[in-house]
């Protein structure tokens, strides 16, 4: 048992000043004034600082940490027009197809390394990189998932393995050898997979990504409805460009997310990732069955997906946060941006509805930071996300005393102007995986 002494503590009631924190185990007890009479080595001040729940990152691909800086050029002087999502991607396929285990150990390690400097203590990993360069399983079948593994448990964060089925390059598209590394052939491949990896043990869960609706034709997704009717985590990418909406309405006549739908894969724990180009109607779907949506808006913003419509959401789905290709892991930048991206596309400023509660100059702050945090959280059905007893004791420590805080209102400065440069202590489960007491 330790008792964490910040000057101030976000809790589900805003920012509390002079509470304690204290941690049992890898839970978080009692939150509120230092009990009397406690010996003093329980006890850790950190003077100046701000304690807040750790962020989660409900999406990431942790391989494509490797791109960054070698996609922001031209491909051809005169093609930038031309320049998309689709080139991009087989940019990715290149990387792909240079990974040996060693290497995807060692670069989802890093990317896993910057997740925590940044203040996040959970990470759900859309994983899928499966077999050898050629399509052939490695001798071990899952070899790159428990080198992904491997490298959560090195850096210390909270991994949920979002293991992804990936049957074909998309309706009536030819095959991609670039793609063989990610394909099976059967469901039942990809169920016994995810099987496997929830027997092993180890502090990570286990979660099921058909891909998306190009990549899965429909009778794998109907193939999945079980497992998610047994309450089952599912994540999928829907309606992330508008090229994979032609598609869907010319093989099924509907949109992704009905596709899903009619599949009976929405349920609670759905998650749909990026969801940029949605209808009325899918949004009304996601909302009838108390799904998820997971935005990633830097890496939206950098393969010019477009922007998240926010506003059309807010109230209506559980939103989250998650850095995907990693062209920039920072929680604080994922979560304005999408109170920016809304603000941009409706002509009004503070345009998400506030969280209840707590002063009302802190409401839009507190909820982005609910966003990065409980509602991440949420979406990958980890006990985490606030500071309260009960729950994990997933938490980080920013430097309120830094000069961009400085004569401002703290929490919504901490939201629209901190970054990972204030974050100084990071804990998973009560165990500190950066910082020094």
């Amino acid at each position: 048992m330790s008792f964490l002494c910040p000057d101030a503590v976000f809790t589900p009631r805003g920012l509390v000043e002079g509470a304690a924190v204290e941690v049992v185990g890898d839970r978080i007890g009692r939150v509120g004034p230092l009990p009397p009479g406690v010996d003093p080595a329980q006890v850790e001040r950190l003077r100046g600082k701000v304690l807040l729940p750790g962020f989660v990152n409900a999406h990431s691909h942790a391989f494509q940490r490797a791109l960054r800086g070698h996609v922001q050029h031209r491909a051809a002087e005169g093609q930038g027009r031309n320049d998309s999502f689709w080139t991009w991607r087989e940019a990715m396929y290149g990387l792909a197809d240079t990974l040996d285990p060693e290497a995807v150990e060692r670069i989802s390690t890093l990317a896993f390394q910057e997740m925590v400097a940044a203040g996040f203590t959970t990470v759900g990993e859309f994983h899928y990189l499966h077999h050898q360069p050629d399509g052939t399983p490695y001798d071990e079948p899952d070899e790159l998932a428990h080198r992904v593994i491997a490298a959560a448990k090195t850096v210390g964060i909270r991994l949920v393995l979002l293991y992804v089925a990936y049957a074909r390059a998309g309706f009536e598209v030819a095959a991609n050898p670039r793609q063989r590394r990610f394909l099976h052939r059967h469901p039942d491949q990809v169920l016994a997979a995810v099987h496997r990896l929830q027997m092993q043990p180890g502090a990570f869960r286990v979660g099921l990504a058909p891909h998306s609706v190009r990549a899965c034709p429909d009778h794998w997704l109907r193939a999945f409805a079980p497992f998610a009717a047994s309450g089952g985590l599912i994540h999928a990418h829907v309606d992330e460009q508008q090229a994979e909406i032609a598609a869907s309405l010319a093989e099924h006549g509907r949109r992704p997310l009905h596709v899903f739908e009619d599949a009976g894969l929405l349920t609670p724990r759905f998650s749909a990732v990026h969801l940029t180009h949605p209808d009325d109607a899918e949004i009304a779907a996601l909302s009838r069955a108390g799904g998820s949506v997971v935005a990633c808006p830097t890496t939206e913003l950098d393969l010019g997906d477009g922007f998240l419509p926010a506003e059309r959401l807010d109230g209506r789905v559980r939103l989250c946060i998650g850095t995907d290709s990693h062209a920039s892991i920072d929680p604080f930048a994922e979560l304005r941006a999408i109170e920016w991206h809304a603000r941009a596309s409706s002509g009004h400023r503070n345009v998400l509805r506030p969280l209840p509660g707590g002063d009302p100059r802190d409401g839009l702050a507190a909820r982005l930071l609910s966003i990065g945090t409980v509602d991440g959280a949420g979406a990958l059905d980890v006990d985490a996300g606030e500071i309260t007893a009960g729950k994990l004791a997933d938490l980080v420590a920013m430097d309120a005393t830094r000069i961009e805080f400085a004569s401002a209102r703290l929490l919504p400065a901490l939201v629209f102007n901190g970054s990972p440069a204030a974050v100084t202590d990071v804990w998973v489960g009560g165990r500190r995986v950066r910082g020094e007491r």
